[in-house]
């Protein structure tokens, strides 16, 4: 019996020992499992065989998103406020000065030509009315002036606009970098006014008194009114009806103020080049905030990426009646935007293939960065970086405008741009997709005033570019009138197809931060250049 006890003693040590040995090496016993809570992802592989089950995120509380939303709002406003964007109240002042001052200017105009034709020049009279950025209250100190000259019937556009009232403004100290645009869609004079740029069309009414027609402003009083004129008088119209359709002014101030940045640091801001003017963007500011009223500026901004990031193109964007699809006039047919007013016309455009692919991806870029609303630290400055034109392309095609003197390059620079749609779509129908940087940079090793401009260039198709060619292909265009000729006697043109380590630093240096991002918020990718250029 007691050998029976200490054998099995014995054994039921040795067990113990056995059992007891690996738990030892191994340290102590793990805690027991944590049973499983809705909504949190728990860690390690499941069983093998086991069907997963699709997560359920964990819903943060009302209070939680909304201090969110205020956070990042905040941060927004005073990102903007430090890029120097909101006027001051003394530059409020100043753009009213000038706009008083020039309508001082046209109804002494007006009625010079009155006296001189014989007319009754007590009663004739002339006007202006601001529209674009100044008149929605969102531009900014850098910002220019839309000022639409109304005159009488009796001053014509080439002689008495072009020349006579040219001939006054030159005589104003005021004024300087005076040029004409004669042969733009809306012709224009294009100057500064105490340092500030006015863009300065002109519209023809058939009445003598101009200025109390316009009073009221009865679009009856308009229906002998067509052409550039009507162009211009529509961007009025548009602009007082946005006012009228977007539930809170300053929201929508605010949200397109941020646009216009973005637009400008991301190479989408010139009209003349295909991109965004600034009522394409004020429409599309005015579409989001109808449908959100209550929405914050954080919260407005990522729904415009979201919205026109994903918006079906051409399907027309409206501010009024449901969009159809309908195909616009040339350039308006890849990105249609409706003026708010009736009847319902396209807004002026000038996009081509190649600005479309970069503006849908700019679009794409901005959703990406902005869609997650939940994080309170987001860095303003990756939205708002400027695009890096040296590191994207290999290739650029860099265009030299020259003159005699600086006034005769103001003309003939202003004339040669509103005829660089016609350059994007020959390079588009020779394989090769353009991204034309609006920025002017000077050549100081040309001794003539010059004016030059680069173009990010991306090869489709193996093929050769002479720029020789090139050059005389978009001459005919730029000739193609009498006042094209002029310009041509005494200007120049000359073409040529350069590399990164040809670009001013200006340009080059924007490309550093890029190595900051993830390549999907770097921005405009065409397409892979396959194919050198040969120039």
């Amino acid at each position: 019996m007691a050998l029976d006890l200490a054998v099995g003693g014995s054994a039921a040590r040795r067990a113990e020992t056995q059992t007891l040995a690996p738990v030892l090496l191994m340290g102590p016993p793990p805690p027991p499992p944590i049973p499983p809570t809705t909504g949190v992802y728990l860690p390690g592989p499941p069983p093998p065989g086991a069907l997963l089950s699709r997560p359920i995120p964990m819903a943060l509380p009302r209070e939680v998103i909304v201090y969110m939303d205020e956070c990042r709002s905040r941060s927004l406003l005073k990102f903007i406020s430090d890029a120097g964007i909101v006027p001051s109240l003394e530059d409020e002042r100043r753009r009213e000065r000038v706009v008083r001052e020039l309508g001082k200017i046209v109804m002494e105009w007006a009625k010079r030509v009155a006296y001189e034709q014989g007319k009754q020049h007590w009663i004739t009279s002339a006007t202006v009315l601001t529209f674009g950025s100044y008149a929605l209250g969102a531009y900014g100190p850098e910002s220019d002036i839309d000022v639409l000259c109304i005159g009488p019937y009796i001053a014509t556009l080439q002689h008495h606009f072009f020349v006579v009232l040219r001939q006054m403004l030159e005589g104003r100290p005021e004024v300087s970098e005076l040029q004409s645009i004669e042969g733009a869609k809306v012709p224009l004079m294009r100057f500064k006014f105490n340092g500030i740029l006015v863009d300065f069309p002109y519209v023809q009414l058939p009445f003598i008194n101009a200025a109390e027609a316009m009073h009221a402003f009865d679009p009856h009083v308009l229906e002998n009114v067509d052409g550039p004129s009507w162009r211009c008088l529509s961007g009025v119209r548009a602009n007082r009806q946005i006012i009228q359709l977007v539930p809170n002014m300053k929201k929508f101030q605010y949200l397109l103020r941020c646009l216009k940045l973005w637009a400008r640091k991301r190479g989408l801001h010139c009209h003349l080049l295909g991109f965004f003017a600034g009522i394409h963007l004020a429409i599309l500011a005015a579409y989001v905030c109808r449908r959100h009223p209550n929405a914050s500026i954080n919260t407005l901004l990522s729904l415009f990426f979201d919205i026109f990031a994903h918006w079906p193109w051409p399907l027309p964007v409206s501010l009024l009646d449901p969009p159809v699809l309908c195909r616009g006039p040339d350039g308006c047919s890849l990105m249609p935007i409706m003026l708010p007013c009736n009847p319902p016309e396209f807004c002026s455009s000038s996009t081509t293939e190649s600005t479309f692919s970069k503006i849908k991806e700019e679009l794409r870029r901005g959703y990406a960065l902005t869609k997650d609303t939940r994080s309170t630290d987001f860095d303003w400055s990756w939205l708002f970086a400027s695009f890096p034109y040296g590191a994207r392309y290999k290739c650029f095609l860099r265009i030299v405008l020259s003159a005699p003197l600086d006034e005769e390059l103001r003309d003939w620079v202003g004339w040669v741009k509103s005829r660089f749609r016609n350059l994007l779509l020959k390079l588009e129908s020779l394989g090769v997709y353009c991204d034309p940087d609006s920025s002017e940079q000077v050549d100081h090793t040309i001794t003539e005033p010059n004016v030059v401009f680069f173009w990010g260039l991306v090869f489709t198709r193996n093929i050769q570019i002479c720029t020789s060619s090139l050059k005389e292909d978009f001459m005919k265009s730029v000739c193609n009138n009498i006042y094209g000729k002029e310009k041509c006697a005494h200007s120049d043109i000359t073409m040529a197809i350069v590399g990164p380590p040809q670009l001013p630093k200006s340009i080059f240096d924007l490309s550093v931060y890029s190595e900051k991002l993830p390549q999907h918020m770097m921005g405009h990718q065409l397409m892979k250049q396959r194919y050198n250029a040969v120039s």
